[in-house]
């Protein structure tokens, strides 16, 4: 079995970097703002999922939670800590001993799945998937009295499904961990049955793949019953939340997707800036991470990468975006090297070898796809091009920052 190799020492250094980068009013490098009864406040989201990282990347603690939920705890303490007035110490232990090292417990998780036809119970490693008409009986086995109806009332006869049994101190967090068991153990079969010329759509939940609140489900007779959480926010987005930024994005983009919905000609610069935007659009809709990774590091492309410049594409890529984000020596080798790692990652995807893409890395490549998304719609005048000499504005922009280390 593995060892955690978990170091709180470690975990307290970073929570503490992002609790001294949280405040009241939103700043350049804070990307949210939280609120709850007696207190509010911006933070980085960058910062937030790299404290995640260190628990989700820890090879037993990892499995016990959720990346979204335990983000979402940690919020939630450091609020309370400062409507209390405790300090970053105080809520650091807080945070630590009582969610960090909360004891797991012992969940009973059922997934609906669609697009295989059972007669009988199949086993699939510690997944086991059944025919919808043996659910009473599944349920019946293992679950206590105090749940049984519930569940019962809410997983669909019509439906198959599969159950595992998992660990997690989170209650979403078993949910997590049991679909990408059951995911996993479906892949197994979509590889032996589905043929290009002949697919059968197997997945989770329902065969049109919209999620629903209550299709997956953990019991533990110490937490209940939990239902996956929805995945989008329940309510409208506000337009007038917009910070002035984005505004002025919104505008540049709808002149340019005018020009080219009237097929007018467009130079690589509003060639990039709206395949970048659609590209970070479309990776936050969707919760598969290599995707994410690609989709992202692509928007990266769009904007910085030169087919005529003389340079490794990956040096290429990842320097000019610390040239171009870096406000001084220190942060631009903080993100190339970062940048280096991620495209490493994205190239062993492209190229058959393998790659654990995490969330950090998700969030830490939305946050530098969407700044420079930022970055050069404000300052379009003095990157604008022309197809005939693409990118010759930003390449001596560059030129000037390498050899001179000037600043804009």
């Amino acid at each position: 079995m593995s060892q955690s190799k978990f170091n709180d020492d470690i975990f307290k250094k970073n929570l503490h970097e992002f609790l001294t980068h949280i405040s009241n009013r939103q700043t350049k490098n804070q990307t949210a703002l939280t609120t709850g009864k007696g207190y509010f406040f911006w933070y980085s989201e960058v910062y937030l999922a790299n404290i995640v990282e260190l628990v989700i990347a820890d090879s037993v603690l990892g499995k016990r939670f959720a990346w979204k939920e335990l983000g979402q705890s940690i919020l939630a303490l450091t609020g309370k800590g400062k409507a209390k007035n405790k300090t970053d110490d105080q809520i650091s232990e807080t945070i630590l001993n009582q969610v960090i090292k909360k004891a797991p417990d012992n969940f009973f998780c059922v997934i609906p799945f669609h697009g295989i036809n059972l007669n009988e119970p199949y086993n699939l490693g510690n997944v086991t998937l059944y025919p919808s008409n043996q659910k009473e009986a599944v349920i019946q086995d293992a679950i206590s009295d105090n749940f049984r109806n519930q569940l019962l009332d809410t997983i669909t006869d019509s439906q198959n499904f599969a159950t595992v049994n998992v660990q997690a101190v989170i209650p979403a967090g078993a949910i997590e961990v049991a679909l990408s068991e059951v995911k996993a153990a479906l892949n197994i079969l979509r590889f032996l049955i589905n043929v290009p010329t002949k697919m059968y759509q197997i997945g989770v939940g329902k065969p049109n793949k919209n999620m629903s609140d209550k299709e997956f489900i953990a019991v533990s007779e110490k937490e209940g019953v939990t239902q996956h959480p929805f995945q989008y926010i329940p309510v409208s987005a506000e337009l007038n939340a917009i910070q002035p930024i984005g505004k002025k994005h919104i505008t540049k983009m709808g002149e340019i997707q005018t020009k080219i919905y009237n097929s007018e000609t467009t130079i690589p610069l509003e060639k990039g800036l709206f395949n970048a935007t659609n590209l970070i659009a479309e990776s936050l809709d969707t919760e598969e991470l290599t995707m994410q990774l690609i989709q992202l590091m692509s928007a990266i492309e769009a904007l910085v990468e030169q087919k005529t410049f003389v340079q490794g594409i990956t040096d290429q890529v990842c320097e000019r975006t610390a040239l171009l984000l870096g406000e001084n020596l220190h942060s631009r080798q903080e993100i190339y090297n970062k940048l280096t790692n991620l495209y490493k990652k994205r190239s062993n995807l492209s190229h058959g070898n393998t790659a654990i893409v995490t969330h950090y890395d998700v969030v830490y490549l939305w946050n530098v796809a969407r700044s420079l998304c930022f970055y050069f719609q404000l300052n379009f005048d003095r990157f604008s091009d022309s197809n005939n000499q693409e990118k010759k504005n930003l390449k001596e922009y560059l030129l000037d920052l390498r050899f001179e280390n000037k600043k804009m």
